[in-house]
């Protein structure tokens, strides 16, 4: 995964180099069935499109706060780039790799097509060394259909009637891929636009199969089992250190600080006994129980950045 400034510096190679070239896709169907069709340009207005999409590109890496981080530890934090490091990988992401690896599709035609079955946008744009493809979901909202009575102002007074569909090409995007790294911009998008549920479920059952395996909890009512909680805590627990911790540890964790937890144990158990509970468990898997060594205060935290050991010099 990149760093922020890491990606920063790598679009920035591409978006920025002399002679780049802008190629825009459109997308019909949904998710695991979409199919990409090559859009022809004239020269103008690819030039224009190329111009006003970097610009958008640009504004958002300008973003103060703007970080990166895997998919799998995503949290509750805003301004956010979650790099998908899943196993499984929705289907589409192959099409838009082949994508960028310069394989173009059949041009779209108005004869076989219809710019209302448009569904998504890929924008690729290259230099002579590299290539980035952005993925933008395609909304009604920007097609202005020739049904409607449009009008253009031709001179200082006068107006023209347009008898033609429009497409509307806006900045943005919602997802980026770049040195064969799909970064997410907008997840809640991503899930819907990409057929996430059943890759999601897959990946939440191995984490609830990890923690079952523990002999940590009863889950007595199947709430565990059934993946309930947060999609976003349950795929971070994945990842936790808590996982690899002695589970004799944890229970005692749980013991002292019953008070904040509020996890019952029983027979050496975490006793997983309603669907709050499974809430606070989660919260305990992740860890985001924290204490302040210099009040010794307890707190909750949503988001968190591990810091590293500060150096003799400093």
């Amino acid at each position: 995964m990149k760093t922020i400034d890491a990606l920063r510096a790598g679009l920035g190679a591409i978006l920025h180099a002399d002679g780049i070239n802008l190629k825009l896709y459109l997308g019909t169907g949904e998710s695991d069935t979409r199919t990409y069709w090559l859009a022809d340009f004239d020269d103008g207005a690819t030039e224009a499109v190329c111009q006003q999409f970097v610009r958008s590109v640009d504004q958002f890496l300008a973003t103060e706060n703007l970080e990166t981080r895997p998919l799998t530890e995503m949290d509750h934090r805003a301004d956010t780039l979650f790099m998908y490091d899943l196993t499984e990988q929705p289907t589409e992401f192959a099409k838009l790799r082949s994508l960028a690896d310069g394989n173009d599709p059949e041009t779209f035609t108005f004869a076989a097509n219809d710019l209302s079955t448009v569904t998504s946008l890929a924008i690729k744009i290259s230099s002579a060394q590299s290539a980035v493809v952005f993925f933008k979901k395609f909304y009604p909202v920007s097609l202005v259909k020739r049904d409607q009575i449009l009008l253009v102002m031709k001179d200082n007074t006068r107006f023209a009637f347009i008898n033609q569909d429009i497409l509307k090409v806006t900045g943005g995007f919602e997802v980026v891929l770049l040195d064969d790294e799909f970064y997410i911009n907008d997840f809640g998008k991503f899930e819907k636009t990409f057929a996430f549920d059943e890759i999601a479920k897959n990946a939440m059952r191995e984490v609830t199969n990890r923690i079952m395996a523990l002999d940590l909890v009863n889950d007595a009512k199947g709430y565990l089992a059934a993946c309930l909680g947060s999609r976003k805590d349950i795929l971070r627990a994945g990842r936790s250190r808590v996982l690899n911790m002695e589970v004799a540890a944890i229970i005692a964790f749980v013991q002292a600080k019953q008070h904040q937890i509020g996890i019952k144990v029983a027979d050496g158990k975490l006793v997983l006994s309603s669907k709050a509970s499974i809430k606070k468990l989660y919260k305990l898997l992740n860890d985001d129980y924290l204490t302040s060594e210099l009040t010794h205060v307890d707190y909750e935290t949503l988001a968190k950045n591990e810091l590293e050991a500060a150096t003799a010099t400093e």
